[in-house]
């Protein structure tokens, strides 16, 4: 038997076996663990300082996810683009979803306006690193401009935030993807996110801290992409395959807390 004729045969058989078991339920998911505690010392730190935090929809979520958790006793937040005195999450809608670049611009232009803050974040969305753009071009243009914004603004402590991810198709449609050699759809999506993900987390450093927004989405689930291993969004953690549900917003919004708690930052400014 010639070697195409026997690929085939498996290929065939394969397909037989998964039309056999379709209709068998799917393995439960792994139940999650409980939302990390933000101590009360993490919410009074994190509440003293002023900060400018830019995003789009996901962004919006982890904002849920914190009033969700705070019950809106601790935390000052405020949509706006122009910080008002005393400490607060002052954050704002950044840019055009699609254009990274302009919306690293759109970021530096409110950060130059404002009034000196503690700490400033950008976050890009999961749709900002079409086919058509280079993510390690996009990295590049980030860090570059987080760096000339802490020269601008020494008193500034400027984070990096990885882009958020999306989860990856699973089940019969999948696997006859993977059997013609095709990717499930939202790997090689994941993929490009990472690319860009990796060269901020390569530039992370005490005076430039990364925020890991994807590796809290992940929770440690990865799939295998061209011999390396891809972050994808955790599926219980989103409503919609993208979007951060409940569980996932206040696992993020924790995960924030804590991070601009341990924060080395100046004092608040008053």
């Amino acid at each position: 038997m010639n070697a195409t004729i026997s690929r085939s045969l498996t290929a065939a058989g394969c397909l037989a076996v998964l039309l056999t078991t379709a209709c068998r339920p799917a393995a439960p998911e792994a139940p999650m663990t409980s939302i990390p505690t933000v101590t009360e010392a993490q919410w009074q730190a994190a509440a003293a300082r002023r900060v400018i935090f830019a995003h789009q929809s996901v962004g919006r979520d982890l904002l849920d996810g914190l009033r969700s958790l705070d019950g809106g006793s601790r935390l000052a937040i405020a949509e706006t683009r122009a910080p008002g005195p005393g400490p607060g999450l002052f954050h704002f809608p950044v840019g055009r979803n699609g254009d990274p670049f302009g919306k690293v611009g759109d970021f530096a232009a409110a950060v130059d306006a404002a009034a000196p803050v503690d700490i400033a974040l950008v976050k890009l969305c999961y749709v900002d690193l079409p086919a058509a753009i280079d993510p390690l071009a996009v990295a590049r243009a980030y860090g570059d401009t987080l760096d000339a914004l802490a020269a601008r603004h020494p008193t500034t402590t400027f984070v990096a935030v990885t882009m958020p991810l999306t989860t990856v198709q699973e089940g019969r449609r999948a696997f006859v993807k993977k059997l013609l050699g095709r990717a499930p759809t939202g790997l090689a999506e994941n993929a490009r996110r990472q690319a860009f993900n990796d060269v901020l987390r390569s530039r992370s450093r005490p005076d430039r801290p990364l925020f890991d927004l994807a590796a809290v989405e992940a929770a440690g689930r990865t799939a295998r992409h061209h011999g390396r291993e891809i972050q994808y969004l955790d599926p219980a953690l989103t409503s919609d395959g993208a979007h951060l549900n409940d569980e996932g917003a206040r696992r993020a919004a924790a995960a924030l807390v804590a991070f601009l708690a341990g924060l080395e930052v100046a004092p608040a400014t008053p």
